[in-house]
């Protein structure tokens, strides 16, 4: 969680400086940049989420035999740019972090809980003031009137021109210049655009970028506001001396919405603004700019999101992490695809199961649900989902490699009947949480042996002590770091089988997952933090 929020605020701080960046280049060109922002706000909440979990298919049109590669965005981002490789020099989440995560979600659902709290009850308390406010006609349009509060525009899906007691005895080019003011935001549905920004910070609220963002949208919308107000023929002069006038006379805040008054400061940025020339390279200038702004966007959605590289909760001990493929696939008639239909069975007691629906292939592992498999070659399948493979063997035997985690588990065609029978056992297992013999001592003595500095292949089956082998030094620091075992907790049967275990060491908590194979070896297992 920590991670994901890290790399949220990244690219919220990149999109903030392009906007920031395209807002200068629009200027030059005497544009409207309400819309950059926007923009930003969206694009700060959407791109984390897109790229952290959206494969896109791309269609292959110039040739149609071959089916749409699959593109997963978070494995094209650039983990150079990660925030958690600055800090841990691994995109992978460190170790430790994960245990604020319930903290940390806590915290942000009471702050989003907070601040929609926060935006009913400011909606509620202006309904209520609203309605003691009392109503006139300055310049030709209806108005609340009130004591201190405005000029500003009012409510949501009736807004109203709000303007203090002095603006109706003000001098009427005052008056005109407030209300062609305020009528602009109402035309514009400002108040609309402004409430639509704050209500998606709700999402979001720890993401500090995005209050700025929030901040120069709302200064954005007041410069667009009196670029249309300009065009609309008001003198310049008489303007900039009712925002002057405005300015001196600050009104009560009265919570999130389109006003004419605001600080010192902005309002002498206004007047700049308003007052300035055309610069003699402002088309290079804008070209610049705008270049830069698209730069710093393309870069933010090149961060790479954390744990882009770590394993999940279907990683087998020791194996790769399951990345989406990013395989080619083919199509194959359906007289070849019905050769692969039936039931495989793989030691352990784990199917899988192979069928046709149309043209489309799909398999299901036993406990599992239905994915679909793509041919890439003749007798070769893959999963988009995850990284694995099925290879059937072309000598009619009806033999099947599993090529999953760097293992290659090898699969024998079996009678459907036999499939059934295993996962209605699996079914019994999962709901009366019963162990499978010897995983307990299994674990146990593979444990023992962790924690002092070796490990057990003689009791693995040959492709899981393969790739262990191959993991054996980073396995063994993790366990020298442990300390001894305090707990030892049977947790019940998953999904797939695995028989699962909670152990608690002295400085860690895991939860271990591991499944037998008719002789007592481990075909599989798998250590997480629960």
């Amino acid at each position: 969680m920590l991670a994901w929020m890290l790399y949220v605020v990244m690219v919220t701080s990149l999109l903030s400086i392009g906007a920031f960046v395209a807002e200068r280049a629009a200027r030059l060109k005497r544009g409207r940049t309400r819309w950059i922002w926007i923009t930003a706000i969206v694009a700060s909440l959407a791109i984390p989420t897109v790229i952290a979990s959206v494969s896109v298919e791309l269609p292959n049109v110039v040739t149609p035999a071959v089916a749409q590669k699959v593109v997963v965005l978070r494995e094209v981002t650039t983990q150079a740019l990660s925030p958690v490789m600055w800090i841990s020099g691994s995109a992978v989440e460190p170790h430790g972090w994960r245990d604020f995560d319930a903290l940390l979600t806590t915290l942000w659902r009471a702050a989003s809980g907070a601040m929609l709290l926060a935006l009913i009850a400011s909606g509620a308390h202006l309904f209520m003031r609203k309605r003691r406010w009392d109503t006139d006609v300055v310049a030709g349009s209806p108005v609340y009137v009130t004591r201190d509060v405005g000029p500003a525009v009012v409510g949501l899906l009736r807004p109203r021109i709000v303007v203090p007691t002095w603006v109706t005895v003000a001098v009427p080019s005052h008056q005109s210049a407030v209300i062609a003011h305020e009528q602009s935001h109402l035309d514009a549905r400002d108040p609309q655009l402004f409430t639509f920004a704050l209500a998606l910070l709700v999402f979001m609220p720890w993401n500090l970028p995005l209050w700025w963002q929030l901040r120069r949208l709302r200064y954005a919308i007041e410069v667009d506001c009196d670029a249309r107000v300009l065009e609309g023929g008001i003198d310049p002069t008489h303007y900039g001396e009712t925002l002057i006038a405005v300015g001196e006379r600050q009104s009560v805040y009265i919570g999130a919405v389109a006003a004419m008054s605001e600080s010192r400061s902005f309002l002498e940025e206004r007047l700049r603004i308003m007052l300035s020339k055309p610069v003699k390279w402002r088309r290079v200038g804008i070209a610049v700019l705008a270049g830069v702004s698209l730069a710093l966007t393309a870069l933010a959605a090149q961060v790479s999101p954390p744990n882009v590289n770590s394993a999940d909760s279907s990683d087998v001990q020791g194996g790769g992490p399951t990345r989406p493929s990013e395989r080619v696939a083919i199509k194959l008639p359906a007289a070849t695809l019905d050769r692969y239909v039936g039931a495989y069975k793989m030691n352990g007691g784990f199917y899988i199961d192979v069928k046709r629906t149309g043209e489309q292939m799909i398999a299901r592992g036993t406990g599992q649900t239905w994915f679909e498999i793509y041919p890439e070659r003749e007798n070769y399948f893959f999963w988009k989902a995850i990284d694995a493979q099925l290879e059937f063997a072309d000598d009619g035997t009806g033999a099947v490699t599993l090529h999953l985690g760097g293992m290659d588990r090898p699969l024998q065609r079996v009678d459907p009947g036999e499939s059934a029978a295993a996962q209605t056992a699996l079914d019994e297992r999962i709901a009366n949480k019963i162990q499978q013999p010897g995983t307990e001592a299994a674990l146990r003595r593979t444990i023992d042996a962790y924690l002092r500095g070796s490990i057990n292949y003689e009791d693995m089956e040959a492709p899981l002590a393969n790739v262990t082998r191959q993991q054996e030094a980073g396995i063994l620091a993790t366990m020298k770091e442990v300390g001894p075992i305090q707990s030892f907790t049977y947790k019940g049967v998953s999904q797939m089988g695995w028989d699962m275990y909670e152990v608690k060491f002295a400085k860690a908590t895991f939860e271990f997952r591991i499944v037998l194979d008719p002789g007592g070896k481990i075909t599989a297992m798998m250590m997480t933090e629960p």
